[in-house]
């Protein structure tokens, strides 16, 4: 299996679409290309609807996938809100590509989820892995993830919600050489090389769990049989005052992925954010539904926590898989970057630091795709990757 990537920082699209392609076909030397991601810049907008069909035939490509965004990652650079392109291909391969349209349906208060793939009939493949790109005013990443994992397990997903634009129908979705401006993309590969994820939330537990109690949806009304804000208030005196600080800045809620564990740690949680309170119920919001039973704890965040964390799963990933890694996508916060960190290019120097000169291309999202355990999630604030074993 051989990756590729390159890119273009060129602001006129003709010349930003010949310097990629260039590049790429030097480094192909005639191999086919059988799998390529393509993320744009909304510098080149006005191309949008030809952009991945020009790109997709010049390459001769059979697969091709990607979407827009403000910034994209190219190697070991995150090219904050300059112009750019970048494409990633994979030649060589064994794997088996089914690529899948999604569209999203509202009646009333439900939401359906419609064209998820029907699995293929059993492949010797022993991998499977997902890809899936969404719209962020027309799609349900929360409605989709269930249903993808329904019909292909506990297989990793990984993706994120494109990001750029700054009103419905801005951003948009590449798919086969089609410009998508609804739903979701995505596709399904099936192959023997295992394609396996790093999530880095960027965040760490503060205090100690608790039991939700009560809840409706989004809504935290007790945790531990009391109030959730009592309950917080309670915990919050016995913080460190750097803690304490850091709460101010905005506290995190995380729920236990596998309440089986004996003991709780960082990467155990589903991180979401604590959207309010009210003060006279004492319950909080949260950005995703908790039902009652579930174990939870609270989060803070920052930049050198952020920072420790990816380290932390990026140096646990190369302690379990010695495998050789032939490359990587990755897909970050937009609210990460120079946003978070005093310095530029962070997650993508880490990865390219810790993994070697492997190809990595990948976006800043407004919302990242990944694993946590067996199950899939929407995430925010977080780097999501998906590394690829030689």
């Amino acid at each position: 299996m051989k990756i590729h990537v390159q890119h273009s920082l060129e602001a006129v699209t003709s010349s930003a679409i010949e310097e990629v392609l260039l590049k790429i076909g030097e480094d192909l030397d005639g191999a086919e290309v059988e799998l390529a991601f393509l993320f744009v810049t909304h510098h080149h907008e006005d191309h949008f609807p030809t952009i991945s069909g020009e790109i997709q035939n010049r390459l001769g490509c059979q697969q091709l996938i990607g979407c827009t965004t403000g910034t994209i990652i190219a190697g070991s650079s995150e090219y904050e809100q300059e112009p750019g392109i970048v494409l990633w291909v994979m030649t060589q391969t064994d794997f088996e590509i089914q690529s899948f349209q999604l569209t999203f349906e509202r009646d009333g208060d439900h939401i359906e989820c419609l064209g998820v793939p029907e699995p293929r009939e059993e492949s010797p493949k022993e991998h499977c892995a997902i890809f899936l790109f969404c719209e962020p005013y027309s799609s349900s990443p929360y409605m989709a993830l269930p249903q993808l994992e329904k019909a292909f397990g506990s297989s990793p997903v990984f993706g994120g919600v494109a990001d750029g634009g700054i009103g419905p129908g801005e951003s948009c979705l590449f798919l086969n050489g089609e410009q998508i401006n609804h739903g979701a993309v995505g596709i399904v590969c099936r192959t023997d090389h295992r394609i396996r994820p790093i999530v880095s939330q960027g965040c760490r537990p503060i205090g100690h769990t608790f039991v939700v109690t009560k809840s409706e949806k989004n809504i935290i009304y007790e945790v531990g049989g009391r109030p959730t804000m009592q309950q917080f208030r309670e915990m919050f005196k016995e913080l460190s005052p750097e803690d304490q600080e850091l709460v101010r800045q905005g506290p995190h809620l995380g729920v236990v992925t596998d309440e089986y564990k004996e003991k709780f740690e960082r990467g155990d949680f589903l991180v979401s954010n604590v959207l309010g309170s009210d003060p006279e119920t004492g319950a909080i919001a949260v950005s995703q539904p908790i039902r009652s039973g579930r174990t939870v704890q609270f989060h803070v965040r920052d930049a050198q926590t952020a920072r420790e964390d990816l380290q932390m799963m990026i140096d646990h990933d190369l302690e379990d898989h010695p495998q050789p890694v032939a490359g990587a996508l990755l897909f970050t916060c937009n609210g990460r970057g120079k946003k978070l960190f005093d310095s530029p290019h962070h997650d993508a120097r880490t990865l390219r630091e810790r993994y070697g000169p492997i190809p990595v291309a990948g976006i800043f999202a407004q919302g990242e795709i990944g694993p946590i355990g067996p199950h899939s999630y929407l995430h925010g604030f977080t780097a999501s990757i998906a590394i690829f074993e030689d």
